[in-house]
């Protein structure tokens, strides 16, 4: 997971293209105007975001089998270890974070982490943090391979970092089943938080949110989804509270493939009476002192094919730090600067969108930060415009809010994200601070990127590289929110490979297409070679991506499969054929086919 999430993962907030903006990043950033016309809905995980990776992921699954690869032989050694990603001078370094994590992928095996969304970090003291991770890949990997037909695949993560002088190792957690004992991918790993230890059916999944380390626990928020695609209906939250300890020793230890065993809470399920999807809690955590303020999120309408992800509306709930995992000392904001005890008591911090006569809407994503900086409390979020390359923030008094757009400021403006073949597609969200990773003058920023960009036989770009689903980190100086107005926040080098413009016209943008698919171009005709046993036939290839149903029929009757644009099939008596080619993509669908007949001598 998701793209919004895409998460979810990743998770694509909205079906309407990004509105021109003329800000600048550091500058006041305009509200938001309407779309001029809806794109259409498609199928969001094939993907995930998550797009999991709500975006790519699920599909993507099924397509790794493209390259049929016989997989690596089994690890022998431990952890995989890198060179420390020390701060720069000048404080948090982006372009050492981004490239810690695409080292890890590209050395992943079966017991690693090798590309995930929900990207967010807690400190565990003594050099140690750590990651977690919503939809996740695991190894093996590359930049040109994408990731393996033997990856596992997991809904959530855990990956421990130990750093030690000029070293950092990694160690990443599981629920166990990602290796079997010859070190070698089981294909069947288990998510950290799910069914059965989790509430609700094998299908369903649970994506994280917000974290935080309160005295020796880890109080980690996830929400649980419905299987299907978009729209993603998110039906409660559990919280997971991890052992420190436990973390920081997995991450020391000499084994790898450790498992992760959290103790989980269920919190009660409330839908507001104008119906739609439950409250759901934890998308950002804001402690101040000894309170935890905790945000939830909730739409009031789940959506339709016209607009399949709704509109987010703010919830907001404060606790005692050290009572966190116990919902019954919860408080609810209730409007008005009064709190009640009961979540059914509960208001919106304000309207989602700009609704007339109800004051300044704002439309959340499923994942985001509000920190306190510069005398005020800043909500930071990916725009959750589906397209949009912004990242923003925007200003309250107090914790509840109302966080007002037209004081907004654009933090961040990403040249490498975009809905077109330059930009691979590529789609950004879930933007989080990272408290873990900043200084006392910087602000780091976790941000996660997906690609919409599918070729003819419907393959995502995730099948030919392991890029698209990296986390990314931006640093913005503390000072832009004093004044509203400062330097650029600083981020990473552009190191995408630009895969889809080497060949535009055999890549589309799934969100078009009402299943994710664009339409399966025909076979126009075929051409036989027969020989004493034995034909070759050969057609134009059709598509990047596309698979070929060869069916022979005659006194011997033969079918086969094929990615090439030849097949030769053996073992027909003489006599006459008829041969019929049908292109095939990914999800089974097929296009027209062309036929040739023949005669076997």
């Amino acid at each position: 997971m998701t793209t919004g999430r895409h998460r979810k993962g990743a998770v694509l907030e909205s079906l309407n293209p990004p509105a021109a903006k003329s800000g600048q990043p550091g500058q006041p950033r305009p509200p938001g105007q309407p779309p001029a016309r809806p794109r259409p809905w498609h199928r969001l995980e094939f993907t995930g975001l998550v797009i999991g990776l709500a975006c790519g992921l699920v599909v993507a699954l099924a397509a790794l089998a493209i390259h049929g690869s016989p997989g690596p032989a089994p690890r022998t050694s431990g952890p995989v270890t890198i060179g420390a990603q020390p701060h720069a001078a000048s404080g948090p370094d982006p372009a050492a974070l981004n490239s810690q994590w695409t080292t890890y992928s590209d050395h992943a095996t079966c017991a690693d982490w090798a590309g995930g969304d929900g990207v967010s970090a807690v400190s565990l003291g003594s050099g140690q943090l750590a990651w977690f991770f919503a939809d996740t890949y695991l190894g093996p990997a590359g930049p040109a391979i994408g990731f393996s037909d033997i990856s596992g695949f997991v809904h959530n993560s855990v990956v421990v970092q130990t750093t030690t002088g000029q070293q950092s190792r990694f160690v990443t957690l599981t629920g166990g089943g990602a290796c079997d004992a010859s070190g070698r991918s089981t294909r069947a790993p288990s998510s950290v938080v799910g069914p059965p230890q989790a509430p609700g059916l094998g299908n369903e999944r649970y994506w994280d949110e917000d974290g935080i380390k309160v005295g020796g626990t880890v109080v980690k928020f996830y929400n649980r989804y419905l299987p299907g695609s978009v729209p993603f209906v998110a039906t409660g939250t559990v919280i997971a509270a991890y052992d420190a300890g436990r973390l920081a020793a997995a991450g020391r230890g000499p084994a790898y493939g450790a498992v992760a065993t959290p103790r989980l809470i269920a919190l009660p399920a409330y839908s507001p009476p104008d119906a739609g999807s439950p409250v759901v809690w934890g998308a950002a955590l804001l402690r101040s002192g000894d309170t935890v303020y905790v945000y939830g999120t909730q739409t009031p309408n789940v959506g339709t094919p016209s607009s399949p992800v709704p509109q987010r509306q703010l919830y907001l709930a404060r606790v005692p730090a050290s009572q966190l995992t116990s919902f019954g000392a919860w408080r609810f904001y209730a409007g008005s600067g009064q709190w009640t005890t009961a979540q059914q008591d509960a208001a919106p911090l304000q309207p989602a969108g700009g609704t007339p006569g109800l004051g300044a809407g704002l439309t959340a994503s499923s994942g985001f930060s509000v920190v306190q900086a510069g005398g005020r409390y800043w909500l930071i979020q990916a725009d959750p415009v589906v397209g949009s390359n912004d990242i923003d923030a925007y200003p309250a008094a107090a914790p509840w809010g109302p966080f007002d757009p037209a004081a907004g400021i654009v933090l961040y403006r990403n040249p490498d994200v975009g809905l077109d073949a330059a930009h691979d597609y590529r789609i950004m969200y879930e933007a989080r601070a990272e408290p873990a990773l900043s200084s006392p003058n910087a602000l780091v920023i976790s941000y996660n990127v997906n690609s919409l960009a599918v070729t003819a036989g419907c393959v995502p770009l995730s099948a030919f590289t392991n890029r698209v689903t990296q986390p990314r980190f931006l640093v913005v100086p503390e000072g832009i929110f004093e004044s509203g107005r400062g330097a650029a926040a600083k981020s990473g080098p552009s190191d995408y490979p630009r895969i889809v413009p080497r060949d535009p016209s055999q890549w589309f943008d799934e969100w078009k297409y009402p299943d994710g698919c664009p339409p399966v171009p025909a076979v126009t005709r075929v051409r036989a070679q027969p020989k004493s046993g034995a034909v070759t036939l050969s057609w134009p290839g059709v598509g990047l991506g596309l698979r070929y149903q060869v069916t022979v029929q005659g006194p011997g009757q033969k079918q086969v499969t094929v990615r090439a644009d030849s097949a030769t099939v053996s073992g027909l008596p003489a006599g006459t054929y008829l041969a019929r080619v049908v292109p095939v993509n990914l999800k089974q669908q097929t296009g027209s086919g062309a036929q040739v007949s023949f005669v076997i001598p």
